[in-house]
Formats: C-alpha cells, structure tokens, sequence
C-alpha cells in the first residue's frame, strides 16, 4: 500500500486523537491541526519511531491564517486525506431562545472550516487524481438531537449538502467526499457534559437509543477509519451513521 498523508483538522479531540493513532498504525504520515498546542503536542509525541508527523497549531476558524500555515503542505507533505473532524456543541438551547448570532456562530464553527480545509486540499488531490476527505456531521443533522439545539442541527445538516455537492464535482478525479454522523459518542467532551445532566434526563434520553448506551470513541473511529483507505474508492457522497439504532 502506498504511504500517504493525513491531514486530521481538530486532531486533539476524542474521536480524531484515536483516528490519528489507527493510521499511524497503517503508517501513513500525519499533519496534526488543532489550536490546543499543549494537546496537539502530546499526541504527535505518541508517534514517535512510529510515523512521520508535522504538528500545525493554529484555530481553523481563522481562515488567512489557516491558509498560510496550510500553503507549505507540498511534496511527500500534501495531503491526500483530509479529515475535518472539528466542531460540536453540548447546548440544549429550545428554538424560541435562540438568535440570528448564535445560528452564525453554529455555522462558523461547524461548516466553515469543512469548506476552508476542502478547497486548500483539493486541488493537488486533483492533480494527483486521488484524494479521500471525511467529514464530521451529526445524528442530529440527519434527523433530531437530544443533546444540542436546532442551530447545530442545521450546521451540520448543511454538512452533509455540501459533502454531497463536492462528492458530485471531484469524483471525476478519484477524489471521495463523505461524511460520518456520529450519534452520541462518550469522548470527554460529550462524557463531562452527560454526567452534569439529572439522572432522570439521562434516563430519559437512553430510552430513545435502541442500544441503550452512548458509543465508545474506538467504535467511532472505524468507519472513519474505511472512509480514508483506498479500499473505500467507489464509495462517495455516502452518509455512514454510528449512532446506536438513532436513526435507521
């Protein structure tokens, strides 16, 4: 198999730290972005003697900045997976209280680095004729949340339409776009935010899991994991749900 480069935009998180570990096991290369440098670093000392790795810190939502950290990517560097794994809210705000900024905000921190990291990507994948890009929606996104707020909703439901619009344009190319829609996943984020709920809501909410439980990182990786291997090259514009049965 042929080594590649990884470029995992919000590399510190749960899901995208263990992603990370899963290809440097296959030996690809990793470029680590996320804007927790202390977190980032940490991760990339996990690799060492195992891969190749370049640590980027920097905050995604600053778009100059993005790009010119990002325009040095070239040679063995330029990414051929992309993963966009930032974003999130933990907010269970009703729809009455929310406004015009807070939809803003959602998008800005959902949507628009999807697009910022795709275009600064995809031309060399162009070029190269291969390129796989995964990115992070939502179980709410596809249907309802119990755990966020119709703002995200409709950020990460804008994801999707766009994953599927950019799936249409670069498969010509050998580049695949997808998205995985994680449902409810016991990162540390989503762990400290659920523990912090009353015993009744959390209840409440496993009720309406089939399988009656939130999914652990490593069962959230594996999809992830298909979607950026070569394996996955007839697969494009597809929606892969990890949510327990959410939605089915």
């Amino acid at each position: 198999m042929t080594q590649r480069t990884a470029l995992i935009i919000g590399a510190a998180g749960g899901i995208c730290s263990e992603l990370s570990r899963r290809l440097a096991d296959k030996g690809e290369r990793l470029v680590l972005f996320d804007r927790d440098e202390a977190a980032v670093k940490a991760l990339a000392a996990e690799f060492t003697g195992t891969t190749d790795v370049e640590v980027i810190v920097g905050d995604i939502l600053d778009v100059p900045e993005t790009e010119r950290q990002l325009s040095p990517l070239t040679g063995c560097w330029t990414p051929s997976i992309l993963v966009n794994g930032t974003g999130g809210d933990t907010r269970v705000v009703p729809v009455t209280d929310l406004d015009e900024d807070f939809l803003r905000l959602s998008v800005a921190e959902n949507l628009v680095p999807v697009l910022t990291a795709t275009r600064l990507c995809v031309p060399a994948m162009k070029e190269a004729g291969y390129g796989r890009i995964v990115n992070f929606a939502s179980a709410g996104g596809r249907t309802y949340s119990h755990f966020n707020n119709a703002a995200y909703v409709a950020a990460k439901a804008a994801v999707i339409g766009f994953s599927k619009q950019a799936a249409y344009e670069l498969a010509p190319f050998g580049v695949t776009v997808n998205v995985v829609a994680h449902g409810p996943i016991a990162t540390d984020r989503v762990a400290g935010a659920w523990e912090r709920r009353p015993e009744e809501q959390k209840a409440a909410v496993l009720s309406k899991i089939p399988m009656g439980r939130m999914g652990t990182v490593r069962e959230a990786v594996g999809s992830v994991l298909h979607l950026c291997s070569e394996e996955s090259g007839y697969s494009t514009g597809t929606v892969t749900d990890v949510n327990g049965g959410i939605w089915i």
